[in-house]
């Protein structure tokens, strides 16, 4: 008669050396994996909260240099109002220099990174940065029919464009401003 015999593991049975290297290899795929998606996300939320912080300090920035270029004055001539080289002392592609409706001068200018506000007229006087991280403020000069002014009796319209930047995210603000002072 023929027995058959069971192989049991017994007090000294084990893993196998394959059993243990499958184990460890799968192991490293989830570990690997779960990685790689934990760093996406992170790497996702960094993205968006510099994209957050660009986008508020720019709204904030564009509004000023919104409000501020609306307040140019002109000079009076009859019934009508024209501006005049005394009005907008300084119209570059990155700078403007004018003189407000309550008479004070204000500028607006890209230096070393920073948009800054100029409180007066005087290259002394006090500045304060609207946005810190810009790359790029570029101010356009149009005339009524919409094509570029170089003289200041025919500016009429202002477009204002702003890039902010910080490591490889960017944000572009564009803006279209009418001096309410000019009729």
């Amino acid at each position: 008669m023929e027995t058959r015999r069971h192989r049991t593991r017994g007090p000294e049975g084990g893993f196998t050396l394959i059993e243990i290297v499958m184990v460890i290899v799968l192991l490293a795929i989830v570990g690997a994996f779960t990685g790689t998606l934990l760093f996406q996300g992170a790497r996702s939320f960094e993205l968006m909260d510099t994209r957050g912080e660009l986008t508020a300090e720019g709204v904030l920035a564009m509004e000023r240099i919104s409000r501020e270029l609306h307040l140019i004055g002109c000079t009076t001539a009859g019934s009508s109002c024209a501006p005049q080289a005394s009005d907008v002392t300084a119209m570059t592609a990155t700078e403007i220099r004018f003189v407000k409706t309550d008479l004070e001068g204000a500028g607006i200018r890209l230096d070393a990174g920073a948009v800054k506000l100029r409180q007066g007229s005087g290259a002394s006087d006090p500045e304060d940065v609207l946005a810190a991280s810009a790359s790029s403020l570029t101010f356009e000069y149009l005339k009524r029919d919409g094509t570029t002014a170089v003289l200041v009796p025919d500016l009429w319209r202002i477009n204002v464009t702003l890039v902010l930047t910080s490591g490889s995210e960017s944000v572009t603000f564009k803006t279209s401003v009418h001096p309410r002072s000019f009729l």
